[in-house]
């Protein structure tokens, strides 16, 4: 009896341990950040800094890098005072087209709570190279040798109109499935990146989806169709350009009509009984909702889950929007690495002539950094102020009226936003 007792109790406490740590998300982004750092307008990396607060990925593709130096603004700046600890790679310049005059690179910033970091390096191609990453799960099962592996792939196509440029990509296609061909056929993948295709029809984009590669991809939202055509229903899925014009000289303009920026997932990846799959309509262009095309994101602002500040942060950090998804994961992750995170939210809110007071429920007190943001993306207040868990109330100044949005950030790492009209 006292045998089949402990048994009981062993068999209780793994399935409480395991409903602990299920479904643990993993945030995608991948994000074309126009030629960073250079570019007319300075100090870039704050407005992509309210971006990534916003979203806050796991896993973050980068396109368009200049330099490294470029590349460690962006971690110092946008990840180093987070609650999770997150990871540079090794930065490689631009090894393919060694006579090119405008060198680009990719890269990849990861959560260090999630993945350690097994293998990296790049695939040359006729343009620019892919970068190719290795990551594995800080599960439990990792601890004793049964590893779960994460394949990261980040590339930027030629761009441009034409059956040259068309070939162009092609050829770099090529040389990228060549590298995927030699990997598992079961193997969890991810390809990010700006690819600068104009349709489904595109032969890169055929090559890549095409049932004869050994290991197989899959575009997550299956959207095909002429994306640079305005007639193609999805308006939403369109990552390009963020601007009607052309902003400092830098960028595209021409407004929302492209679909230039991809996540694409291998067909384990897709599978929902994989330790690491893709949750299902998780795949979204930030800050799209369909209503500006041929326009300029800020114009995208009817009925937008977005707030005003995130659409104004991503017309001036870049031309292209990020392109976001989510993972999953039921494994149990490695309690040693894994910090469980809090749920804080505003219930509730007064609002009266120039004045605004809200109600946050909060699970600990702490000091958290209060932030009001109109509806250009100016910062009209910023404060510190103590709440006291389990609820507390913060009052603000006095505003002048219009559109505002409340951003809460607390000292564990999490933000709240709340949108509210003073009239």
């Amino acid at each position: 009896m006292k045998r089949t007792w402990i048994s009981g109790l062993i068999v209780l406490f793994s399935l409480l341990q395991f409903n602990a740590f299920a479904q643990t998300s993993i945030k995608v982004l991948s994000y074309n950040v126009l030629n960073y750092p250079q570019g007319e307008i300075p100090n870039r990396e704050d407005t992509l800094a309210l971006i990534l607060d916003y979203v806050q990925p796991d896993l973050f593709l980068i396109q368009e890098l200049k330099s490294e130096a470029g590349y460690n603004t962006i971690y110092n700046s946008c990840f180093s005072d987070l609650q999770d600890p997150f990871a540079q790679v090794t930065y490689v310049p631009q090894n393919s087209n060694p006579g090119s005059s405008w060198p680009l690179q990719q890269s990849l910033i990861y959560n260090e709570r999630l993945f350690g970091l097994a293998e990296e390096g790049i695939r040359t191609s006729p343009i620019r190279d892919m970068n190719r990453y290795k990551l594995y799960l800080k599960d439990e099962a990792h601890l004793l040798g049964d590893t779960t592996f994460l394949y990261v792939f980040v590339a930027h196509l030629k761009s441009s109109q034409g059956s040259e440029n068309e070939q162009l990509r092609l050829e770099m296609m090529e040389a990228f499935t060549a590298y995927f061909n030699t990997l598992p056929a079961d193997a969890l993948a991810i390809f990010g990146g700006d690819f600068n295709l104009y349709s489904s029809d595109e032969p890169a984009y055929q090559l890549l989806l095409s049932p004869n590669n050994l290991l197989q991809w899959q575009d997550p939202i299956n959207a095909p169709g002429v994306w640079s055509n305005g007639n193609y229903p999805f308006k939403q899925i369109l990552t390009q350009s963020t601007r009607s014009s052309s902003i400092f000289g830098d960028g595209a303009g021409g407004g929302m009509d492209d679909r230039f920026d991809f996540i694409m997932a291998t067909d384990a990846l897709m599978n929902a009984i994989s330790p690491i799959h893709y949750s299902l309509n998780s795949y979204f262009a930030l800050g799209n909702n369909g209503t500006c095309y041929n326009q300029s994101i800020i114009n995208c602002d009817e009925d937008n889950d977005v707030p005003m500040y995130i659409l104004n942060a991503l017309y001036h950090m870049s031309d292209h929007l990020p392109v976001v998804m989510e993972l999953q994961t039921d494994l149990a992750l490695n309690s040693s690495d894994i910090t469980q995170k809090k749920e804080n939210k505003i219930i509730g809110s007064t609002l009266q002539y120039r004045e605004a007071r809200f109600n946050l429920v909060c699970e600990k007190s702490s000091l958290v950094e209060l932030a009001v943001i109109d509806a250009s993306g100016r910062f009209v207040y910023e404060n510190e102020q103590l709440v006291n868990a389990p609820r507390s109330s913060i009052s603000l100044p006095e505003m002048n009226p219009g559109v505002y949005h409340l951003r809460v950030k607390m000292n564990e790492g999490s933000m709240i936003t709340k949108t509210f009209i003073i009239q």
